[in-house]
Formats: structure tokens, sequence, C-alpha cells
């Protein structure tokens, strides 16, 4: 089924993978959509709920969309939402986040995808586990960067300290889950800049405990219409940095022109 409203249901007391909301924004997307459907179609076990939020694409991604929903299995809890006008990926997560039922949120970009197709399976224990945040290992079609995510994953630690960078060398956004109640709490900015989910990461870190697996991966696509370290202007992202202690501006800022020099590399 799919609809436009939806009322959120209380979190059970015991998690498990029935507890995944797994909410897709999708803006222009169309191009991706076909192995982002082909992923999702295999996944064993599924997500309990499977939520879009098409910000208002100016292509032909909502009926795409309307048609995966429209054609999924029966009692699949598939459902789509839309906007009247693009309102931005910040608060397009934002609102995903409200409208989810579950009581973890994963946020995957529709140009990304789910390596495994027990891609759940393996994140059982973790979900049950004290942690509100668990990020997963990266994987590219950028040499580099899948390079660093192998050779190097290993070395992060399961519970890494505060001021271990992860988004962007170790990890990507699509590759976090969020319970859900932290999420309403702490939402993202917006509008959202260039750094802006490494920030508010770091802010959730610092608010509650924070878990890394190395499996499963969040396959990150590199393409002409994806932003990078490159050529982006990080001035809000480091005055925000000032926030948080030095070894976290320190490293964090590190990171970031080590990521700036891989893209040129790479490019």
């Amino acid at each position: 089924m799919w609809s436009q409203e939806h009322r959120p249901r209380c979190a059970q007391p015991q998690l498990s993978v029935s507890d995944v909301s797994l909410c897709i924004p999708v803006y222009n997307s169309s191009p991706f959509l076909d192995p982002l459907f082909a992923c999702l179609t295999r996944l064993d076990p599924a997500p309990a709920e499977l939520l879009f939020l098409d910000d208002a694409s100016t292509d032909d991604s909502l009926y795409r969309v309307m048609d995966f929903a429209a054609s999924a299995p029966p009692g699949a809890a598939v459902r789509l939402l839309t906007s009247d006008y693009n309102t931005g990926i910040a608060a397009a997560y934002n609102r995903l986040a409200r409208e989810a039922s579950k009581s973890w949120v994963q946020l995957l970009d529709a140009d990304d995808l789910l390596v495994e197709h027990d891609f759940y399976r393996h994140l059982e224990s973790a979900l049950e586990n004290s942690c509100d945040v668990v990020v997963l290992a990266v994987a590219s079609n950028m040499g580099l960067l899948d390079w660093g995510s192998r050779a190097l994953g290993w070395l992060v630690p399961r519970h890494p300290p505060m001021w271990w960078p992860l988004l962007g060398t170790f990890a990507t956004r699509s590759g976090v889950l969020y319970r859900r109640k932290l999420l309403l709490d702490h939402p993202f900015p917006d509008p959202a800049y260039p750094g802006s989910d490494v920030i508010h990461l770091l802010d959730l870190r610092n608010t509650t405990g924070c878990m890394f697996l190395r499996r499963p991966q969040v396959f990150y696509r590199v393409h002409d219409a994806a932003q990078s370290s490159r050529n982006r202007d990080y001035s809000m992202y480091r005055a925000n940095l000032a926030h948080f202690g030095l070894a976290v501006r320190v490293a964090h800022r590190v990171d970031v022109r080590l990521r700036r020099l891989l893209h040129r590399w790479a490019r």
C-alpha cells in the first residue's frame, strides 16, 4: 500500500529487524531507481517498513516509485509520501523520521545501495544493544574510498571514541541507523551545509553510545551529480566543529583535508 498520511505507532520494547523503517528520499532520482528497486526486492529479511518521500521531483521518479509500491508483495509495508515543493535534503530526512513508525530509522539516499541481500540479518544483535546509533562500513565504486574502507576499516573500534572520524572515510550517511526517538529529539540541521551530516552525528555521539560495524555495508555511488569533498565550502563546518573538544576538531579537520586530496587524485 502507499499513502500520504501516517500515524506513528509506539515503539515495541523488544527490538529486532521488525523494528526498522528504511526511509528513502527521492528527488530526480530516476537514473538510480532500477538498481535501488532490485536491491530492495532481494532483501531477506526485509525491513518492517519501507518509506519513500518524493521531494517534488521534476522527472518521472514519483511515478516509478508509485509503480514499485503498487507491485510490492501483498502485506509489504511500502508507503509513499510527497512534497508539494522541494524542501531540501535535511527537511526530507526530518520528515521521514517523523513519519516512520518503527523504533529504528535508516535514511538511504536513492543513489546508494545495501550490499548484502541479508543486510538486516547482520544487524539483529546490534539493534538489541544499548547504543542508539549504529554506523556501518562503506563500499564504493570510487577505488580509493573502497580500498581505504577495506584496508583500514579494521582499525575502527567497535565503539569508536568521540574524536574518531566516521562519515566520509569509513561510512556514509546512508549507513547510519538511528533510534527514531533520538532523531526526533535531535533533527538534522536545516538547511544542510557541507559537513552538516558529520556535525549532526557528532552531536548524537555526544549524547549517546555509538557502535561501528564492518559488516553489513552500504554502497556509496560516486557519480557526476554526487557531491564530493573537493571544491566545497567547509567554513560552516569548521565553525560548528569549534563546539567540540580539541581532539575532535583536529581529527576531523585532518580527515577533511585527506578526503579532499583523495578526490583530487581520483578525478
